[in-house]
Formats: structure tokens, C-alpha cells, sequence
């Protein structure tokens, strides 16, 4: 670790000597480093291991999809297999939205949650998707919004211009997130509101759970920064933002319960994430089964999210002058 590094990634306010060394085998099975932040237990990779900027525009589909072996799928397949997470993201800030928002999310991807919010009816939407299958999709879907196909910090945005600025599973992806969230910080209205996700390095599979090959498969060559609910506060706090972290459980119970049995991935996202389990139809006593398990999902939702270990961090950020 070094000074200029963190200076880069925007955590300057870290000291080096505050850094360990935890050997890690990422996804793609090849030995990497981690650099630990003691105090907060924030995650750096190491740089030698990242990817290159123009890895977004088509190769990161190629690689990583909602199939665990990377198998490539297409947008229109992505936005049917995580229609279940969408809702539950967009539910996360509908409330926030009104006929004179203007929204803009970085890193939408197959459009699922921008999709959610063109519908819901606000004033204007924008995105910013560096990748081209993607982007046109989103276009293709919602012909009213605003596309911009690029990396963030390539795009000219207007100062002081949006209410809410969405960004999920995109920060940690990011070569200088400091800046990347200075530049969500001034595209905002004073009074704006900031909703990422990032990824929980206090993730209950990672911490709690006895996988191996869990630990292999969380840490991959895409993701740079690994956060904690110490880390992403301090970052988002150290460019203006105001606000509060919560915890949130992105895939099911029952994936976890996969992982423990199997020490292995579900095979698709389209198992994950568990809507009903019987074809139910008028059946009342498949309804009832239904219900248990989805009780049984909810239940086991609050338990990790009450002691945040969901596999992603919600930070809710407002622009206060």
C-alpha cells in the first residue's frame, strides 16, 4: 500500500501503516492480495490486479452475467432474472420520487430499476451505462430516456440540476470513487438525495458462513474497494454527503442455505432469487406453502439485516449545501 494509491481512490485521510496484507484466490482462480484496512476492515484490491477502463464497454458481459460460470446472457434475459431484486431496489427510494424529479442512475445496466422509475412517472431520466448491448436496451425499453453511453467520468453533467442520483453496485468498480462521488455530490440540487449499493465486506457468507469457495468467489477482479459500513461513510462524508447506512440482503435464504450445503454457487440468478415456490394457481394448500417460505425469507431477512451482514450496503446520502 502507498500514499498516492490512496490519494487516488480518494482515502487519503487513511494512513498506510494502518494496512495488512490478506492473501486472497479471486474468481477467476488466481492469487491475489488484498490490502485490509485495520480500523474500519475496508478491502483494497491490489492494483496489479485490476482491470482496464475499456473492460466495461462489452468485455464485463462476457465475463459476468447472472449465470455463476460468467456465461453470457443477454440484456432482455437479465431483466426478466432479476426482476425480483429490481423491485425490492426500486421500493428502496420509490417513495422519494414525484412528477418533478429528475433522476439520474450510473452503471443501470439492463435498465430494470430505470425502467421502474420512467413508469412511476417522474420529470426526467437519465443513465449512464458504459455498456453498448446494455444501453441500447435501456434506450430501446424506455425511448424517453435520456442515454449516455460511456464511464461516468467521461460525462458532462449539468451542476446543481438532479433530485435523486442512483448508483447500485457500481462504486466498488470505480478507479477513484472519491471523485466519482464528487461528482454525484455537485450534479445534485442542495437538498438532493444519493442511494448506492456497494458490496458488504461484512457479508454474512464471507464472515459467518464455513464456504471456502465462497471465499473465492466473492473477491473478484472488477470490484477495487470492498466496503464496510465505517468505509463507504466516511468516503461519501468526506466529499459533503450526509446520511446513514443500512444493510440489505440481495440474494435469498435459500441460496445461502445452497452455499452451506454445497460449498458451491447456485447455477443462475433465475434460482437465487426465490419468488413462488409451487405453482400455486386457487391451490390454497400450495399457497400455504407459499407463504411459509416466504416468511421464512423475511424472517431471515431482518435477522441479517439487523446485524449488517447483507451481502450489499445501502447508503442513503442528501446534499446539504
Amino acid at each position: 500500500m502507498n500514499q498516492k494509491l490512496l490519494n487516488e481512490l480518494g482515502l487519503g485521510y487513511y494512513n498506510i501503516e494502518d494496512f495488512y496484507v490478506k492473501p486472497i484466490v479471486l474468481r477467476d482462480g488466481r492469487d491475489s492480495i488484498l490490502w485490509v484496512h485495520e480500523p474500519t476492515g475496508h478491502g483494497i484490491l491490489d492494483s496489479e490486479f485490476w482491470v482496464k477502463e475499456d473492460f466495461y464497454s462489452e468485455q464485463y458481459r462476457d465475463e459476468f452475467s447472472a449465470d455463476s460460470e460468467g456465461e453470457r446472457k443477454e440484456s432482455e434475459e437479465h431483466f426478466r432474472i432479476y426482476k425480483n431484486l429490481n423491485d425490492r431496489q426500486f421500493n428502496l427510494f420509490k417513495d422519494k420520487l414525484t412528477s418533478d424529479t429528475k433522476y439520474l442512475e450510473i452503471g443501470c445496466a439492463h435498465g430494470g430499476i430505470v425502467s421502474r422509475v420512467n413508469n412511476h412517472g417522474v420529470d426526467e431520466c437519465q443513465i449512464v451505462e458504459p455498456n453498448i448491448q446494455d444501453s441500447n436496451f435501456v434506450k430501446y425499453k424506455n425511448p424517453n430516456v435520456i442515454v449516455h453511453n460511456s464511464v461516468f467520468g467521461d460525462v458532462e453533467l449539468e451542476d446543481n440540476y438532479f433530485d435523486i442520483v442512483v448508483a447500485f453496485d457500481v462504486v466498488e468498480h470505480d478507479f477513484e470513487p472519491g471523485k466519482f462521488l464528487k461528482k454525484c455530490y455537485d450534479s445534485l440540487k442542495v437538498g438532493g438525495q444519493l442511494i448506492i449499493a456497494v458490496p458488504n465486506h461484512n457479508d454474512i457468507l464471507l464472515t459467518h458462513y464455513d464456504c471456502d469457495k465462497y471465499q473465492e468467489f466473492y473477491y473478484h477482479k472488477a470490484h477495487v474497494n470492498y466496503f464496510t459500513e465505517e468505509s463507504i461513510t466516511e468516503l461519501c462524508e468526506s466529499v459533503g454527503f450526509g446520511g446513514s447506512v443500512s444493510s440489505f440482503l440481495d440474494y435469498s435464504f435459500f441460496n445461502h442455505v445452497h452455499w452451506y450445503q454445497t460449498n458451491n454457487p447456485m447455477g443462475s440468478g433465475v434460482t437465487a432469487f426465490v419468488g413462488d415456490v409451487l405453482s400455486a394457481d386457487d391451490n390454497e394448500f400450495r399457497n400455504k406453502i407459499n407463504n411459509f417460505y416466504k416468511n421464512v425469507e423475511l424472517e431471515y431477512e431482518k435477522i441479517v439485516n439487523e446485524n449488517m451482514s447483507g451481502g450489499a450496503l445501502i447508503y442513503n446520502g442528501v446534499k446539504n449545501v
